[in-house]
Parts: C-alpha cells; sequence; structure tokens
C-alpha cells in the first residue's frame, strides 16, 4: 500500500507535466495554423482562432455544467447539487468569465481587422447577446452563487433554503446558455446579411 501512496504525487506531477506539455502543443500548432492560413490575413487569422477557442471552452464548459447540473437534481441528491454549484461558481468566475471577456475582445478585434462593420445583424446580435450574458453572470450567477457557498456553510447542503438558492441558479444557467447557444447560431448563420 505505501507503494501507491508514494507513486501518487509523483503521477500528479507527470499528469501536470502532460497536460502542460499539451497545451504548449496546442497553443504553437494553433499559431503556425493561424499564421499560415490563406483564408483571412494573418492578424484576423490569430483573432478568429482565439474567439473560437475560447468561445468553444466558455459555451460548451457552461452547457457540460447545465447537463451536469440537470443530472444531479434527478438523481435528487443535494450533496452532489451543492459540489457542483460550488464547482460551477469557481468555473464561472476564474475561467468562464476571463475566456468571455477575451471572446470579446477578439470579435471587436476581428471586426476592426477584417473591416467587417458594425451594422450587420449578426455583430448587433452577438454583442446584445454577450451584454445580457455577462449582466447575467456578474448581477446575477457570481452573487447567487456567493449566497449558496455561504448557505452550505452555515445550513448545509440539505437545507432547504440553500437547495432553493441551488435551483435558482441552475435555473438561470439553463436561459444564460440558451443565450449563448443562440450567439453561436447567431455567429454562425449570420442572418439577415
Amino acid at each position: 500500500m505505501e507503494s501507491t501512496s508514494a507513486s501518487t504525487p509523483a503521477s500528479g506531477r507527470s499528469s501536470a507535466q502532460i497536460t502542460i506539455g499539451l497545451g504548449i502543443l496546442v497553443l504553437v500548432v494553433g499559431t503556425i495554423f493561424a499564421l499560415t492560413s490563406g483564408w483571412y490575413s494573418n492578424w484576423y487569422s490569430v483573432f478568429r482562432v482565439v474567439h473560437i477557442v475560447l468561445g468553444v471552452f466558455w459555451v460548451g464548459g457552461g452547457l457540460t455544467l447545465t447537463i451536469l447540473g440537470l443530472r444531479a437534481v434527478s438523481l435528487d441528491d443535494p450533496a452532489e447539487i451543492a459540489t457542483l454549484a460550488r464547482q460551477a461558481a469557481f468555473v464561472g468566475e476564474k475561467l468562464f468569465a476571463p475566456a468571455g471577456l477575451v471572446v470579446l475582445l477578439m470579435g471587436i478585434a476581428m471586426v476592426i481587422n477584417g473591416h467587417l462593420g458594425w451594422d450587420h445583424f449578426w455583430v448587433i446580435a452577438a454583442l446584445i447577446g454577450y451584454a445580457a450574458t455577462f449582466a447575467t453572470g456578474v448581477g446575477v450567477l457570481s452573487p447567487l452563487a456567493k449566497k449558496v457557498d455561504v448557505l452550505i456553510t452555515e445550513q448545509g447542503a440539505e437545507a432547504a433554503e440553500t437547495q432553493a438558492a441551488i435551483q435558482k441558479i441552475l435555473l438561470v444557467a439553463r436561459v444564460d446558455v440558451a443565450v449563448l447557444l443562440l450567439v453561436v447560431i447567431d455567429m454562425v448563420a449570420k442572418p439577415f446579411s
């Protein structure tokens, strides 16, 4: 048994090194692909790659958390629901919010660099969608997540007030993900162009 516990820290370091290596590989190959694209100018390609990759991360992560939330609710396990709520609060604040900001900045950079103009329906709709999801994150989800964390600590995961607050977060998150998916559809389809 001692060999297993002794190998765990080394295994964790090895896993972290592999993850870092894969991240560097993706960054290098992605940069090469972006800079050698014959379809767009180099800067536009870089902006586009970053915009799309982080958009996939942000929207896909939010959709995954929403699905996991629905699963946890269907299992009727307050502890699992509370754990998921805490994890969602962490990734929402520390990962999705910065990713969403970079997605916005890269979108703005593409409009400017590509001389696309601000008067297209799909650009306006995307900006409105981003503003809605940003306001939802900052004004609703973040404060609710902090409230849930306090409720879990003070009253426990099973408390009715805790579970009600978690249910509210899950509902708002579903609406937020729906808005994000509509923005993705808007960006792909470019309606009314």
